[in-house]
């Protein structure tokens, strides 16, 4: 019976051994983009937006930047990373939130981040990121969208209108407790993923994709609450965009 035994412990690691390796594809290279993601403004945590996107990129194995102080944002920066993420608003309250707020992000930031688009880079906006930037600016012109208000957090659907797109593949209607904003929309349908659903039929485009230069651009608009951000199928979002605009597909 000792012999045996013996002869399976052995024989075990061996046999493993010989076979071929499973890897996947995210785990099969040292080599692999960065993302640069800038996270954090009044009304949303910063730790929300980190935790949240983080698990969604280390499951492609994406190596990440969080960065909070925008000035850091950059073109320096940009050209040491393949993907831009986007989880702030873009105003701030440079003499205390009893004075007049402003526009953080400056002309020449928005020329670092269309050029980058332009020479091959991708954008990802989450959520609020397309609140309160600079009206009228490359930053908007590259969004094909604009802020247009949300009510209260409550609960609504998100309703996958292009089911045959990478960035919504295996993706459902799912329902989540969240803002639902009613953005404002340029682009056409061909370029919609997904619309937002309330309950009393109020509805916006929720999702939506455009290439420009030889860059590529994603908008997902799910992610205020940790209910939204961390929900299975905006996970899946955010990692399928992610891989589509790094053509990892």
């Amino acid at each position: 019976m000792r012999n045996i035994l013996f002869v399976l412990l052995v024989a075990g690691p061996l046999a493993a051994a010989d076979m071929p390796s499973q890897v996947s594809k995210p785990y099969g290279s040292a080599q692999r983009p960065r993302a640069l993601v800038v996270v954090g403004d009044r009304y949303h945590s910063p730790v929300l937006m980190r935790d949240g996107l983080a698990a969604a990129l280390l499951h492609e194995n994406l190596p990440a930047t969080f960065i909070e102080e925008v000035t850091a944002l950059n073109r320096a920066s940009l050209a040491q990373h393949q993907l831009l993420i986007m989880a702030r608003n873009g105003r701030y309250w440079p003499q205390g939130y009893t004075k007049p707020q402003a526009h953080w992000m400056t002309d020449e930031q928005q020329k670092a981040v269309w050029d980058f688009v332009q020479n091959g880079g991708g954008v990802l906006a989450m959520h609020n990121a397309h609140t309160a930037y600079p009206p009228g600016g490359l930053y908007y012109q590259l969004f094909g969208g604009d802020f247009g208000g949300h009510p209260k957090p409550y609960t609504f659907t998100i309703r996958i209108t292009n089911p045959h797109h990478p960035i919504t593949a295996g993706v459902e209607d799912y329902e989540i407790f969240d803002e639902q904003h009613t953005s404002k929309y340029s682009l056409d349908e061909e370029h919609l993923l997904m619309r937002n659903i309330a309950r009393d039929n109020l509805e916006a485009p929720a999702g939506w994709w455009r290439e420009m230069g030889k860059g590529r651009f994603c908008y997902l608009s799910p992610g205020h609450t940790p209910e939204a951000l961390n929900h299975p199928m905006t996970q899946r979002l955010i990692r399928n965009a992610a891989r589509w605009l790094l053509r990892l597909e």
